[in-house]
């Protein structure tokens, strides 16, 4: 996913006048994979697009310290004509002050995508380019966003979500799951740490929605993560998330991964995920494997291979097993 919400919004701190002129950029992610699944004993080939999305930013000197801020982002999908290319992802405009920091108003990636040190999941890999957990990174619609200027590393993180739907709605809930936007009333706070010349790196958020009619309450979730740079080539990550889902039990969800560059232009990771009490269901545990390796062509193409094993556990069924193996290829402009 390697979103980084807001961190455009932030880069325009250092945008002047002269460079007021919208910017086009995208991403272009295509792989290929193969899944074999006992679920329904099958092994299955796809094309896949992950990530890709194309989009104009920019800043618009206002006075001396102050810019107007601006991104319109938008999902493609070059392998398919589904219905989803052209899906807005973050887009807002607002106002990034040098000295009070940045307010945002759009559509925006919930806070907890700025303290994501551990996911390094590429591709169509099992369990998707993601983190396992269920509650992960919505997109939230009617949003404002705060990210306050850097104090020797340490950043204040605000977020606040609008209810401008009538809560009732029967596809409420696969919206607060993360199938769609995060359409109801929620507040989220965070802080991040990124010390410049220090080899750490790491943060905390915590998000809450209000009560929703649906679910006959309210989701809280809070998050922790890490990383830690054993030298300059080698970069470990940890993350770990506790939701309440105001069912069962809460989730519980952990990650740990390793990324190594070496001298060549191959740099190899692997991830491990752990997940308990998946989506609020007491006892169903879903864990995952992934090795892979990305090859530099050069600043902008990467070359990716990888490979994963997922494990879906739950009461009263078989445990379902994947194994899935993928390659593609990806370019930035």
């Amino acid at each position: 996913m390697k979103k980084l919400v807001l961190a455009s919004a932030i880069a325009a701190l250092s945008i002047t006048a002269a460079q007021a002129a919208p910017t086009i950029y995208g991403k272009i992610v295509m792989t290929t994979d193969v899944i074999d699944s006992d679920t329904d004993d099958s092994t299955r080939g796809s094309l896949n697009t992950a990530g890709s999305r194309i989009g104009v930013k920019g800043a618009e000197a206002l006075t001396a310290n102050t810019d107007l801020v601006y991104q319109l982002e938008y999902r493609i999908r070059p392998d398919n004509n589904d219905g989803e290319a052209l899906q807005s992802r973050d887009t807002y405009i607002g106002l990034s002050n040098k000295t009070y920091g940045t307010l945002l108003a759009g559509r925006l990636s919930a806070l907890d995508d700025m303290i994501d040190y551990a996911d390094v999941s590429v591709g169509g890999v099992v369990g998707g380019d993601d983190l396992l957990v269920a509650f992960n990174e919505p997109r939230a619609n009617n949003a404002f966003a705060y990210v306050s200027p850097s104090y020797n590393g340490l950043q204040f993180l605000g977020m606040y979500s609008m209810d401008e739907l009538n809560t009732t709605q029967p596809d409420l809930k696969n919206d607060v799951l993360g199938v769609g936007p995060l359409d109801v009333e929620a507040y989220g706070v965070g802080l991040k740490y990124e010390p410049e010349n220090l080899p750490v790196r790491g943060g905390v958020t915590y998000i809450s929605t209000a009560n929703i009619p649906a679910l006959d309450d309210k989701i809280t979730e809070l998050r922790v993560s890490g990383a830690y740079d054993v030298t300059p080539a080698l970069t470990v990550g940890a993350l770990y998330q506790n939701t309440d889902w105001t069912t069962e039990d809460k989730e519980n969800g952990y990650t740990l991964s390793a990324k190594y560059k070496t001298a060549t232009p191959w740099t190899v990771y692997g991830q491990l995920d752990y997940v308990d009490n998946y989506a609020g269901v007491s006892d169903r545990e879903k864990q995952r494997a992934i090795l892979g390796g990305e090859y530099a062509f050069n600043k902008a193409a990467t070359g990716h291979v990888y490979a994963g094993y997922l494990k879906d556990k739950a009461a009263n069924r078989d445990d379902q097993n994947e194994v899935g193996v993928g390659a593609g290829l990806e370019y930035n402009f």
